[in-house]
């Protein structure tokens, strides 16, 4: 996890965010949102509604294969039970309480 703000577009971090880093070559972006909403909610994975309920896993990481690049500008928002999810093309994963403001 990180705090630091290295690139300029990120979303900032706040008191009711968590930001997790990861390289998209070695954990799929479906497995990263799965992780990073399981450590906001304070439960295992296995306890946490399945993310097809929500968005189809397998979309999601075809959207960011090709965009894992530094300067990438592929995001995506959701919401996953009550958490809202960011996923951004350079390997940021985002989980806020509360509602997505598109």
């Amino acid at each position: 996890m990180s705090g630091s703000d290295r690139r300029p577009d990120r979303i900032s971090d706040g008191p009711d965010t968590l930001h997790a880093e990861f390289d998209w070559n070695a954990v799929s972006p479906s497995v990263a949102v799965v992780q990073t909403v399981a450590i906001a909610a304070e439960q295992e994975a296995i306890e946490l509604s399945p993310l097809i309920e929500t968005l189809d896993p397998d979309a999601l990481d075809q959207l960011f294969v090709h965009s894992a690049e530094p300067d990438s500008a592929v995001s995506l928002s959701f919401q996953l039970g009550e958490y809202a999810v960011t996923v951004t093309g350079t390997g940021d994963v985002y989980v806020r309480t509360g509602s997505v403001h598109l």
